[in-house]
């Protein structure tokens, strides 16, 4: 008990300590609204030099001081910690922002509601999951901004909203609201009503970073330098600057410059630092650099950034850094064409991927296509496809960057609107002057004016010669793919029909030279196989013109349940003539009921192919295997005939063959390479002995099988 009570002693004595330590002398404050005051002084002080935990400390110990009713700084010290969470815990900001809003509405203080509804804006609009929300607050925002009188409140409100169209790809009126806000609050610096300059420098990095974004570096660059003009004494602020200056460098090619400022960045990093904000820089341009060097090829190069980048990421990433990194980590492997090990990074990415905006967005729906595709999962790849295209056309950046263009010609007019307003006055001291001056400008204007309905007519002319281009390209695709169509076709029924009508053909030509040679059982038994022989034919040629037609226009394949067994035995009724003109033996120990997905047709030609080249090689009077294995490696279709061996090697040769080279050689084979591949089959030859030959149907792992009682 004694223990007990000297370890609560210490605790209040360390946290009677540490109170002092933090909390000022609040003795000469006669009153606790004075008291509440200093306090807020003291966030604000804390907030300027980044240093959160403190600030948070202090919020709290505020609050336990403010009396419940004291809605103003009740209001203030909830704003506190909401912006000292936003960085490390993001449910806690939004928690400690609303409450924020809400004590100033309920004690009716209109300039506390603006400044919570300006937090919380920004906050919802770089969250996941929080898209609605913003959209509400924007509309309350702009419902509001009009009837303040304060412009410096004014000023952070269009910066904020400016940041809010951003993440929509609204990049034009983004503009508008941040040259509003700069423009503001260049003028409240100039007479003295804003005392801290470092409050512009927020506005000119993210008009930097927008034009670095839309791939105009020169431009980016002379945005973040107008803003280190700004920059006195806030850190963090020097932080974002290394990053951003160091990214346009690299977009402008000159990794040299880059590299200076990235190693500032670092070097402000040091262990005993714990913000997380400085870090977060530091992966971000890891990652700018890393695709700096993708973009030229330099996979090395790229995978040195992006190790550093996943070696601070697991720690100190926010949610969308976290799937930006997964993004490019997917990316470079997928470079690399490691496409099994890209896969997971970048579905790690995608839950995320849209508040990465729409390029990033439609880059990794089109990443994911291709890793699925080199995968052979094509039903997903397909999906991904779907998803990719229609979002692809959205990217126009051009006539965003035209806007810009226009909107940043305003501000500039502005900036110099007092020079305009000198010259006025001289020209009004010269009236012959200023009627040349009018004179001139008219016939400019009308020059213009000519300039631009010709330039607008040639450019519909463009645009509808351009779209008919693309109609021409693209019927003359879909013609050249339905004659290669038409040509795989063509091949699949002269080669599968060819060798059974050669063996009637060749029975019946003997029936009629040598009609003496054969007793009457012998030309019935004769005529009783060519009927089941032509039979089975007319079958199979009804089968594939039927199929034929389905495939007219695409080359696809129709997956459905199939019946092993059932296809093999068609396959050895259309070449009985020929099984038994060699007198060889069968012996078919496929299982019945063995149910496969695939198409039926495609399978049914590359297992008659593969059984008329082991007829083909089979010496007279052989036998051939036909049976299905499956283990816990494979589960294989097997066709095993002697004879001179036939291996993997000849196979491969033959399918590196060109399809265009006359002839027939090679040809069944090539069929069974491109029928197996569209549905997903794997055909491999293996040679148990000299003279054996083992042919394998080796089914997906993912595929079903089942007995026909299941189905």
């Amino acid at each position: 008990m004694k223990q007990t009570l000297l370890f609560i002693c210490g605790v209040l004595l360390s946290l009677s300590t540490a109170y002092s330590q933090i909390i000022p002398d609040l003795t000469p404050y006669k009153s606790v609204r004075d008291k509440l005051e200093a306090l807020a002084d003291l966030c604000d002080s804390l907030a300027n030099i980044d240093d959160l935990e403190k600030e948070k400390f202090v919020a709290h110990y505020a609050l336990r001081l403010a009396p419940a009713n004291d809605f103003y700084y009740r209001s203030i010290f909830h704003y506190n910690l909401g912006y000292a969470f936003e960085t490390s815990n993001s449910d806690s900001a939004f928690y400690h922002h609303e409450k924020s809003l809400a004590l100033a509405r309920k004690g009716k203080l209109p300039r506390r509601v603006l400044m919570s509804l300006n937090r919380l804006l920004f906050e919802y609009n770089n969250s996941v999951g929080n898209k609605q929300k913003a959209d509400a607050t924007l509309l309350e925002v702009l419902k509001s901004i009009d009837t303040t009188k304060n412009e410096y409140e004014k000023a952070s409100l269009y910066a904020t909203i400016g940041n809010y169209y951003a993440s929509k790809g609204e990049y034009n009126t983004q503009v508008n609201y941040l040259l509003k806000a700069i423009t503001i609050k260049k003028q409240l610096i100039q007479v003295g009503k804003i005392k801290d300059r470092e409050e512009l420098v927020v506005d000119l990095m993210s008009l930097g970073e927008l034009y670095t974004q839309l791939q105009q570096g020169e431009k980016g660059l002379y945005y973040i330098k107008e803003s280190r003009n700004y920059i006195v004494a806030y850190k963090p602020y020097l932080n974002y600057y290394y990053k951003d200056i160091s990214g346009a460098y690299l977009l402008m090619k000159q990794p040299a410059m880059a590299r200076i400022y990235y190693d500032s960045l670092a070097a402000m990093i040091t262990p005993d630092d714990k913000q997380t904000g400085r870090r977060s820089n530091k992966i971000a341009l890891d990652l700018t650099f890393a695709d700096h060097y993708l973009t030229l090829k330099k996979l090395d190069s790229a995978q040195l950034y992006l190790d550093r980048a996943n070696a601070l990421a697991p720690k100190w990433a926010s949610t969308l850094l976290l799937s930006q990194v997964n993004f490019m980590t997917g990316t470079v492997l997928l470079a690399r064409k490691q496409f099994e090990k890209a896969l997971p990074y970048l579905k790690a990415s995608e839950p995320h991927s849209d508040g990465l905006g729409l390029e990033i967005h439609v880059g990794l729906l089109q990443s994911l296509a291709k890793c699925y595709a080199a995968t052979g999962q094509w039903q997903q790849a397909y999906a991904y496809y779907d998803k990719y295209a229609p979002l692809r056309d959205s990217l126009y950046l051009e006539s965003a960057r035209k806007s810009i263009a226009d909107a940043e010609a305003q501000y500039q007019n502005k900036d110099k609107q007092q020079q305009i307003e000198v010259k006025n006055l001289q020209i009004d001291r010269a009236k012959k002057e200023r009627l040349w001056l009018i004179s001139g400008l008219t016939l400019l204007a009308i020059s213009l004016a000519l300039l631009a309905v010709i330039y607008r007519n040639k450019r519909k002319n463009a645009e509808i010669l351009d779209m008919k281009n693309r109609e021409l390209a693209s019927l003359i695709s879909e013609l050249e793919e339905a004659n290669r169509t038409k040509a795989k076709l063509f091949s699949i029924i002269s080669h599968d029909l060819r060798s059974p009508i050669s063996q009637v053909y060749q029975f019946l030509k003997l029936q009629q030279l040598n009609p003496k040679l054969l007793s009457e059982g012998q030309k019935a038994e004769l005529s009783e196989k060519i009927q089941t022989a032509t039979g089975s034919l007319l079958e199979t040629m009804e089968d594939l013109l039927l199929w034929s037609k389905t495939q007219m226009n695409q080359f696809k394949a129709d997956i459905q349940p199939v019946d092993i067994s059932h296809i093999a035995a068609q396959s050895l009724r259309l070449l009985q003539l020929n099984i038994e003109a060699k007198n060889l033996q069968i012996q078919n120990q496929i299982p019945p009921q063995i149910i496969v997905n695939t198409d039926p047709y495609y399978l049914q030609a590359i297992i008659r192919n593969l059984l008329q080249n082991a007829v083909k090689a089979s010496d007279d009077g052989g036998i051939i295997q036909l049976g299905f294995t499956e283990s816990a490696q494979r589960k294989a279709l097997f066709i095993e005939n002697s004879g001179a061996a036939f291996t993997q090697e000849g196979y491969t040769t033959i399918l590196s063959q060109n399809e265009n080279n006359p002839g027939l050689s090679g040809l069944g084979l090539r069929l069974v390479g491109e029928l197996s591949e569209k549905t997903g089959l794997k055909v491999r030859f293996e040679n148990p002995s000299e003279t054996l030959t083992r042919t394998l149907i080796v089914f997906p792992d993912d595929n079903i099988y089942q007995t026909s009682s299941k189905i």
